[in-house]
């Protein structure tokens, strides 16, 4: 199935020990899905992805598989630095069953531009299927357009490209030299900056509490109903903004639990709005009217 379009970045339900909790998977996806989201991103680094082990990872993933069965397509970001660890991820991956593998720029170091290639390369040549590049600046070693074009021109299977660089002439640097790769933003402040630059899609946080809203523009802007998208855009950045003040993604847990889907606190390093910035963020979502009194 193609990744393009409204696709959540799913968070993982944990309990009060801070464990996962398989029981509370379901009616999340169940609130995605009833409300037009097209695919699921798991693993994300947006997501908490440094508070979980890769077996968690995985397991998450098999459960999200499972319930989703062929409903819409599902992405995995491989974040493992050792190759060899990584193939073995790909390897489980593939035996799960997903429709693209997403491939993160070799991180925290400055690395050069053959250990790049040759890290990227071997990984989406041992997947084999459709590969989205993802580029990534707060984890160190931002891609600039020409190392992502020659990833591009050397890299087997990459169909996508999930764009965080927050580089507009970039981006249209690398469509010019492949037009025919698929862009999925990677920031929901610019949704409608790149899907106007030939985007398909948005991987998005805001879509977890509010997937209305991110459909919403996504479906404006694939009608081209450019007034009332840069007028949700605008709206969507001020709702970011105020689930930002809580945090990495914290934020973004509490509000899940206000619009009635309990997803649990965050595991540290991340961590949870306390109850002043818990005050603001409810009162801003009240007044931006996405939650009731």
């Amino acid at each position: 199935m193609e990744f393009r379009g409204a696709v959540a970045e799913v968070f993982i339900p944990l309990n009060a020990s801070g464990d996962i909790d398989e029981g509370r998977v379901g009616a999340m996806l169940d609130f995605l899905l009833r409300r037009g989201v097209e695919g699921f991103y798991v693993g994300g680094f947006g997501a908490e992805a440094f508070a979980f082990t890769t077996e968690e990872r995985l397991g998450f993933l098999r459960m999200v598989v499972g319930y989703v069965r062929d409903r819409v397509p599902v992405s995995f970001l491989v974040s493992e630095m050792s190759i060899k660890r990584a193939v073995e991820v790909i390897r489980e991956v593939g035996k799960i069953g997903i429709d693209v593998l997403t491939i993160p720029q070799p991180y925290p170091q400055q690395f050069g531009e053959r250990g790049i290639l040759d890290y990227v390369c071997a990984l989406s040549r041992e997947f084999g299927g459709d590969v989205m590049l993802y580029n990534e600046p707060a984890v160190g070693n931002p891609l600039n357009s020409s190392m992502v074009i020659k990833i591009l021109d050397k890299c087997p299977n990459i169909e996508y490209l999930k764009d965080s660089s927050h580089d507009m002439i970039g981006l249209h640097t690398i469509l010019s030299a492949h037009p025919e790769l698929r862009v999925m933003a990677g920031s929901d402040g610019l949704i409608y900056d790149i899907m106007l630059a030939g985007g398909v899609g948005i991987v998005s946080l805001v879509i977890n509490p509010f997937p209305e809203l991110i459909v919403r523009i996504v479906n404006e802007l694939r009608s081209g109903n450019y007034v009332e998208a840069r007028r949700l855009q605008e709206f969507i950045v001020r709702v970011r903004s105020v689930l930002k003040a809580g945090g990495l993604s914290g934020g973004y847990r509490y509000a899940m639990s206000l619009v009635g889907i309990d997803i649990g606190k965050t595991r540290p390093p991340y961590e949870d709005p306390d109850e002043k910035t818990k005050d603001f963020i409810r009162n801003s979502l009240i007044s931006l009217g996405l939650i009731k009194q």
